[in-house]
């Protein structure tokens, strides 16, 4: 019996691939790796904002949870935006501002302090704790002091629920900026 005579083409197959084979299997080779070098980026910069995004959460708990820890009638005048009306000596209490370890602040950030402690106050009167200041966020406008009218009058002294606000703003390892707020309520009733 004889044998039937190899055609070219099944002798170029023997041989290996071609160039063009070649091209192609490095470019979906290529096209692969970029894919997982994107994916990876990708994964580890939601880590990075993930683990600052916690930061900046345990870090405006644990300020409401010093302000909690602040005689009531105290915690106004601790935490406010003015350092003139702290108990004891003036600018001595902490302030509204404050840091959280591992994060940067904003750059347009005045004090380079990425947390802030927001009252019911007016902005050019932070000493003043009012029951008609506009913030939705908190429910205001709302009576403060109990006695069942909102006015302007300031209730520094008398306020029976304490609105606050705690925001960390910060600048993330990539550029972006990451803010997270918490709300509460404080009541001495």
């Amino acid at each position: 019996m004889a044998r039937p005579e190899k055609t070219a083409h099944s002798r170029r197959s023997r041989r290996g691939f071609t160039l063009l084979e070649v091209m192609i299997s490095v470019l979906l080779l290529v096209i692969g790796i970029a894919g997982i070098s994107r994916l990876t980026v990708g994964i580890t910069r939601a880590g990075n904002l993930q683990r600052e995004t916690e930061r900046a959460t345990e870090g405006a708990r644990a300020t409401i949870e010093r302000i909690k820890c602040v005689a009531f009638s105290q915690a106004f005048r601790s935490y406010n935006a003015t350092g003139l009306d702290d108990p004891g000596i003036p600018g001595t209490a902490p302030g509204a501002n404050f840091a959280v370890p591992g994060l940067r602040a904003a750059p347009d950030d005045a004090d380079s302090l990425c947390g802030e402690i927001i009252f019911p106050t007016a902005p050019d009167h932070p000493e003043q704790l009012r029951e008609n200041v506009d913030d939705p966020k908190i429910g205001m406008p709302r009576d403060l002091n109990g006695d069942g009218a909102i006015d302007s009058v300031s209730h520094h002294d008398n306020y029976k629920l304490l609105p606050v606000r705690v925001r960390v703003v910060w600048q993330s390892v990539d550029g972006t900026i990451g803010t997270v707020e918490l709300k509460t309520n404080l009541a001495n009733y």
